[in-house]
């Protein structure tokens, strides 16, 4: 096995491994893991200019990621302060029955996630409203951040118009009609968790009682102008991902929208708003108000984009070097068994997902690395689908570092390893998908059932 290659990796895990047990930033373990891979690949005869070229390579894929969060960054303090986010949670509380609300926000994100293809869209908007309203009722930020996230990758998995679904199924030759065909294993998983979202429901203790529910509706209402017109981002905002327009222009359009509504609510110090956006909205009412509708801004997001710049870094060296591939085909090794073959698959995923920054590469590098082995089974690139569609697409959000994690968490203002436990979609459809696999005949090479496999 490349000795560049398992150095470069095995610091990169150390690094996260000991960030996360001595509390000390994760960028510091990946910068860590930078500094041996840099060393490690130089022996292998890259000179530093062209390893810096390889990392600025990597850094420009991650532009799109690092747009966003500025952008998510500059949105959520707007939304503060022209009182969409406190209508949003006031009208919310006379809507939703908060008794039921994990399984409410899975299915609701479920299936906005569904009609709109993406994940992103749906938690910045239903999602952080979802949240304002989990807050006023007193549960936990983790639940409800799990339960959302949890819909969305349920979106992300079935949506025809899923950008990541469709890369898959591009990738590795499989057809609409293929993935139907074998969507068993998620479709029991997204019940599944319907159903223990359900029973977290009714066993967590109680939301706050009506009476405070109220207390909360009449402290917005006498703080924040609360009307439909400050609604008016939110609508921008679902719309324009509802006609599939890419997620930088259509949060951009929430930002003017938001912008729009600030300054009709009356004039604004330009001093005012900078520092506002720049170290997020406090209200400063001297009420519980104070910590039900703040935060945001700028200065919020700034140790993210410094991870994902990191991130980017290490993963244009490891790819322009060509260290990846030939890792994860050393550790694949040969199987003709289909338990041991998935099991290895999404373990793999899991490595590379934690490896890179984003979920394009990890689709990329197992499709092509996977599709000769799984080419041995008839019907093979429904396996192999079938396989990432229900491991490596719904990883990423597991994965604190990685940048759709990263800005799901700023959007829902909640960290990853909070969320982490409650994520019980990406957690459990793996699971489900491994003990699927033992319905294909490794010897055979066929699918012995299409619609009992899953």
């Amino acid at each position: 096995m490349n000795s560049a290659a398992v150095l470069s990796i095995s610091s990169l895990i150390l690094g996260i491994v000991l960030s996360l047990t001595l509390d000390f930033p994760l960028s510091l373990g990946i910068l860590f893991a930078i500094l041996v891979t840099l060393v490690s690949v130089k022996q292998k005869g890259y000179s530093w200019k062209r390893q810096f070229s390889f990392g600025w390579d990597g850094i420009r894929q991650t532009k799109p990621v690092l747009i966003i969060l500025f952008l998510v960054g500059l949105l959520i303090p707007l939304l503060m302060m022209g009182g969409t986010i406190p209508a949003i949670i006031y009208y919310g509380l006379s809507i939703v029955n908060v008794q039921y609300l994990l399984v409410i926000s899975f299915l609701l994100t479920s299936a906005v996630s569904y009609l709109l293809g993406t994940s992103v869209g749906t938690l910045s908007t239903i999602g952080l409203s979802l949240m304002g309203i989990a807050h006023a009722a007193g549960i936990p930020a983790g639940m409800v951040g799990g339960a959302l996230i949890s819909g969305a990758m349920v979106g992300e998995r079935f949506s025809p118009i899923s950008s990541s679904r469709m890369l898959i199924l591009a990738h590795v030759g499989m057809t609409e009609k293929q993935d139907l065909a074998t969507q068993g294993a998620a479709r029991l998983t997204a019940v599944l968790c319907a159903v223990l979202f359900l029973i977290l429901d009714l066993f967590r203790a109680s939301a706050d009682s009506g009476e405070s529910i109220r207390m909360y509706q009449e402290l917005l209402s006498s703080h924040f102008s609360i009307d439909w017109l400050t609604l008016m981002p939110l609508v921008v905002l679902i719309a324009v991902f509802a006609f599939r327009v890419k997620a930088i222009l259509a949060l951009l359009y929430g930002v003017v929208s938001s912008l729009v509504l600030v300054m009709l609510n009356g004039p604004l110090p330009l001093p005012v708003l900078v520092e506002t956006i720049f170290y997020g909205y406090e209200p400063k009412t001297g009420t519980l108000v104070d910590e039900l509708v703040h935060g945001g801004g700028m200065l919020s997001i700034f140790s993210v984009l410094i991870l994902i710049v990191l991130a980017g870094f290490l993963n244009g060296i490891l790819n322009k070097a060509n260290l990846l591939t030939p890792f994860v085909e050393r550790m694949m090794g040969e199987t003709k068994n289909s338990v041991v073959l998935v099991g290895k698959s999404i373990a793999l995923s899991l490595l590379v997902v934690m490896i890179s920054c984003n979920q394009t590469i990890p689709i990329l590098v197992m499709g092509s690395t996977l599709i000769g082995r799984f080419s041995r089974y008839s019907r093979g690139k429904e396996f192999l689908g079938k396989t990432m569609l229900d491991s490596t697409l719904v990883m990423p959000v597991l994965i604190p570092w990685n940048g759709l994690a990263m800005v799901i968490a700023i959007s829902l203002g909640v960290p990853t390893l909070e969320t982490l436990p409650y994520v019980l979609y990406s957690l459990l459809l793996p699971l489900v998908t491994l003990w699927s696999a033992r319905r294909f005949d490794g010897k055979a090479g066929v699918i012995l059932d299409t619609k009992k496999a899953m």
